[in-house]
């Protein structure tokens, strides 16, 4: 038994070592990427939704027992260690009810400022004091809508975790730009209301000029405030 466990644990330890090869060559082509987007923003959550997703395809087509949230776990990781390479402007604005949700996100590469209430969350984030906001994804999205209301060149542009945890309270990602399409995406519109503005949620990826693109059924005054992959 104890040359069988050896013999286990050395496999083991080969099949890390090539894990970590193959690591360091993901992000040395990474760096590559940086020069070919020459100056293009590095975080493209549309994108690596697809890549998720296919990777979970695989993985269950393949035969394997990997749930999709260990997928999803070890690859965000790899993905934030990219991103921190590609981009040094990676300072969050993160609400006090999600940072659990921000530093599994960002891993080792979160830079956080905290704060307890949205507005000054996204006024520091359309001063460029933070590069990207995170906020509650279903808690105080009145407060959220109207003052993104303040700020209409910031967009919602991701929904954090991809797949629900438990332990995790899920938070919507905050930017200057929207997202490329995933594949399977939920455009988001607030519409004016009484005492402020309602979300609604929409089927699909409705581009960024909310006169042309919104679905025929929203109110002409509704606005498109983000999209996210789901």
């Amino acid at each position: 038994m104890s040359e069988d466990l050896n013999q286990l644990r050395s496999a083991i330890d080969n099949l890390d070592n090539e894990i970590l090869q193959a690591l360091a060559k993901r992000m040395k082509l990474s760096d590559q990427v940086i020069a070919a987007k020459n100056g293009a923003v590095a975080f493209r959550p549309g994108r690596e939704a697809a890549l998720v997703r296919q990777l979970v395809i695989n993985s269950e087509s393949n035969g394997h027992d990997l749930p999709p949230s260990v997928i999803l776990g070890v690859w965000r990781q790899i993905m934030a260690a990219s991103l921190s390479r590609q981009n040094g402007d990676l300072a969050f604005a993160v609400h006090d009810m999600v940072m659990p949700a921000a530093a599994w996100h960002m891993g080792s590469a979160l830079a956080a400022t905290s704060f307890d209430q949205m507005t000054p969350l996204l006024d520091a984030v359309a001063s460029g004091q933070c590069r990207y906001g995170l906020v509650p994804a279903n808690h105080d999205i009145a407060a959220l809508l109207t003052a993104l209301d303040q700020h209409q060149h910031l967009s919602i542009i991701a929904r954090t975790p991809l797949y629900d945890m438990p332990s995790l309270h899920p938070a919507y990602i905050i930017a200057d730009y929207l997202p490329d399409p995933s594949g399977d995406d939920i455009s988001l519109y607030a519409v004016p209301a009484a005492d402020g503005f309602a979300l609604t949620m929409i089927d699909g990826h409705h581009g960024n000029d909310a006169e042309v693109d919104a679905p025929a059924n929203l109110p002409r005054d509704a606005r498109l405030v983000g999209i996210y992959s789901r």
